[in-house]
Protein backbone atom coordinates (compact mmCIF):
# COMPACT_ATOMS: atom_id res chain seq x y z
CA UNK A 1 0.00 0.00 0.00
CA UNK A 2 2.69 2.41 0.88
CA UNK A 3 4.44 1.65 -2.92
CA UNK A 4 1.41 2.93 -4.16
CA UNK A 5 1.19 5.86 -2.33
CA UNK A 6 4.90 6.66 -3.06
CA UNK A 7 4.23 5.97 -6.79
CA UNK A 8 1.27 8.34 -6.49
CA UNK A 9 2.91 10.92 -4.98
CA UNK A 10 6.04 11.05 -7.52
CA UNK A 11 3.97 11.07 -10.98
CA UNK A 12 1.17 13.45 -9.63
CA UNK A 13 4.57 16.00 -8.44
CA UNK A 14 5.31 15.15 -12.02
CA UNK A 15 1.94 15.64 -13.31
CA UNK A 16 1.32 19.10 -11.41
CA UNK A 17 4.53 20.35 -12.62
CA UNK A 18 3.24 19.64 -16.43
CA UNK A 19 0.03 21.19 -15.73
CA UNK A 20 1.61 24.73 -14.30
CA UNK A 21 3.41 24.99 -17.36
CA UNK A 22 0.97 24.21 -19.96
CA UNK A 23 -1.12 26.77 -17.85
CA UNK A 24 1.51 29.56 -18.35
CA UNK A 25 1.91 29.18 -21.53
CA UNK A 26 -1.96 28.79 -22.47
CA UNK A 27 -2.68 31.88 -20.12
CA UNK A 28 -4.98 30.44 -17.88
CA UNK A 29 -6.03 33.17 -15.43
CA UNK A 30 -8.64 33.09 -12.10
CA UNK A 31 -9.96 36.80 -10.49
CA UNK A 32 -7.52 37.60 -13.91
CA UNK A 33 -4.05 36.61 -12.59
CA UNK A 34 -2.06 33.51 -14.21
CA UNK A 35 0.26 33.36 -11.21
CA UNK A 36 -2.25 32.36 -9.10
CA UNK A 37 -2.77 29.21 -10.93
CA UNK A 38 0.99 28.45 -11.67
CA UNK A 39 1.97 29.30 -8.30
CA UNK A 40 -0.67 27.23 -7.03
CA UNK A 41 -0.07 23.91 -9.41
CA UNK A 42 3.70 24.37 -8.67
CA UNK A 43 3.36 24.43 -4.79
CA UNK A 44 0.95 21.74 -4.93
CA UNK A 45 3.34 19.76 -6.66
CA UNK A 46 5.91 20.78 -4.74
CA UNK A 47 4.07 19.40 -1.79
CA UNK A 48 3.35 16.03 -3.50
CA UNK A 49 6.63 15.64 -5.13
CA UNK A 50 8.78 16.52 -1.40
CA UNK A 51 6.63 13.34 -0.11
CA UNK A 52 7.35 11.16 -2.75
CA UNK A 53 11.34 12.23 -2.75
CA UNK A 54 11.22 11.77 0.70
CA UNK A 55 9.37 8.07 0.36
CA UNK A 56 11.27 7.00 -2.06
CA UNK A 57 14.15 6.67 -0.18
CA UNK A 58 12.62 3.48 1.61
CA UNK A 59 10.77 1.69 -0.94
CA UNK A 60 12.02 0.26 -4.05
CA UNK A 61 10.60 1.39 -7.43
CA UNK A 62 10.55 1.39 -10.57
CA UNK A 63 13.70 3.40 -12.56
CA UNK A 64 11.06 5.62 -14.49
CA UNK A 65 9.30 6.51 -10.97
CA UNK A 66 12.11 7.58 -9.37
CA UNK A 67 13.50 9.86 -12.34
CA UNK A 68 9.77 11.55 -12.91
CA UNK A 69 9.60 11.98 -9.28
CA UNK A 70 12.81 13.65 -9.03
CA UNK A 71 11.53 15.78 -12.19
CA UNK A 72 8.50 16.83 -10.76
CA UNK A 73 10.05 17.93 -7.26
CA UNK A 74 13.42 19.37 -8.32
CA UNK A 75 11.20 21.34 -11.37
CA UNK A 76 7.99 22.66 -8.69
CA UNK A 77 11.19 23.56 -6.36
CA UNK A 78 12.42 26.05 -9.03
CA UNK A 79 9.03 27.31 -9.70
CA UNK A 80 8.26 27.88 -6.35
CA UNK A 81 11.56 29.32 -5.39
CA UNK A 82 11.91 31.45 -8.75
CA UNK A 83 8.33 32.84 -8.39
CA UNK A 84 7.91 33.42 -4.19
CA UNK A 85 6.79 37.19 -4.13
CA UNK A 86 9.77 38.99 -3.09
CA UNK A 87 12.56 36.69 -4.94
CA UNK A 88 10.32 37.53 -7.85
CA UNK A 89 10.01 40.79 -7.85
CA UNK A 90 13.44 41.46 -7.17
CA UNK A 91 14.93 39.08 -10.47
CA UNK A 92 11.74 40.41 -12.47
CA UNK A 93 13.02 44.36 -11.59
CA UNK A 94 16.48 43.06 -12.74
CA UNK A 95 15.59 41.80 -16.27
CA UNK A 96 12.50 44.24 -17.16
CA UNK A 97 14.13 47.65 -15.27
CA UNK A 98 12.63 49.37 -12.81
Amino acid sequence: MEKIFVTTCSWLGFILLILCISSAFLNISVFGSNFIVVYGFSFLGFIFGLMGWILQRFNKLSSVTKIVGKIGFYGNLVIVFLFFPPISHFWGTLIFGP
